[in-house]
């Protein structure tokens, strides 16, 4: 459970601090007291923003946790009068969200173990039905975190289960920690043997500052914050992020704007070189195949 303080939650609504404690005061936002501060839980907090942003002008997004996505949310906003909002509280928890019709669309990567491949079951798995349309974002590439270097000669992932390696994982629910549970049965690694497997960071950006800081001395995630961090990086594996968007949803003006974004020239050059990723498709329908 994730503890923002007055000032990263400012930070993190984008609005002034003085705002925060104005909307504490009207008991407009949720918020707990430690050791006689004010104080907020990030989970409780997105699941407010969901609820209360009025949903006829805005967009909200809910799943797994990206900085590509989130830079093509900021360029987005920056733009148009409608906003995203974004909760990246995992690919599971944002179908559910997307299944109680608490958002507008989610973003996902749920690999498919039988098949080893990225593709649309989890549609049907997590949501039972099938008027949803799915677009592909973009793929990226998933790996071991080390430090520069690689002063502890870590080369695969049999080598976290060494008595010397401390790790850190993704949160429960989160894409990447399914991924790398699936990698770890195609190993015939035991998730036990890893000393750290327990302790869990919400987003890869987090996940990478340990590894920085030397707190660990490996992590699993994106390509692109190794490269953020001047961390050494060992691929793995390359993965499809989609966005799930249920059809009555779809043909709104506020989302069909959004997707016109990834027809724009303009937009794709501003995206293009983020370390780890490729764009090839993204922007293209992935189901239903066919006409929608």
């Amino acid at each position: 459970m994730e503890i923002l303080s007055a000032k990263e939650l400012s930070k993190y609504l984008k609005i002034n601090e003085k705002k925060v404690y104005k909307l504490v005061q009207e008991l407009k936002i949720p918020h707990i007291k430690i050791g006689g501060k004010i104080a907020f839980t990030k989970e409780i907090i997105d699941r407010w923003i969901l609820e209360n942003t009025q949903r006829e002008n805005q967009i909200l997004i809910a799943g797994s946790d990206d900085i590509l996505l989130k830079r093509i949310i900021d360029i987005y906003n920056a733009q148009e009068q409608s906003k995203i909002f974004y909760a990246p509280i995992g690919s599971i928890n944002g179908l559910k969200l997307l299944r109680e019709g608490s958002a507008t669309m989610s973003c996902v990567h749920i690999l498919d173990i039988e098949k080893k491949d990225y593709n649309t079951s989890y549609v049907f798995r997590y949501l039972s039905r099938d008027d949803y349309v799915v677009i592909r974002l973009f793929s990226r590439q998933q790996g071991i975190y080390v430090k520069k270097g690689n002063p502890k000669h870590i080369n695969s992932l049999k080598d976290l289960i060494r008595d010397d390696i401390l790790f850190v994982n993704r949160n429960k629910g989160s894409g990447t920690r399914l991924l790398l549970d699936f990698l770890l049965m195609e190993n015939n690694i035991e998730k036990e043997r890893i000393k750290g497997y327990e302790i869990e960071e919400t987003s890869h950006l987090l996940s990478g500052l340990r590894i920085f800081t030397g707190r660990v001395d490996a992590g699993f995630g994106i390509r692109h914050i190794a490269y953020t961090l001047e961390l050494d990086f060992l691929p793995l594996f390359e993965e499809k992020f989609d966005l799930v968007i249920p059809k009555e949803n779809y043909y709104g003006q506020n989302v069909q704007t959004f997707l016109s974004y990834f027809e724009q020239p303009s937009f794709m050059e501003k995206i293009k070189d983020f370390s780890g990723y490729s764009i090839e498709d993204t922007g293209k329908v992935i189901f239903p195949y066919g006409q929608i």
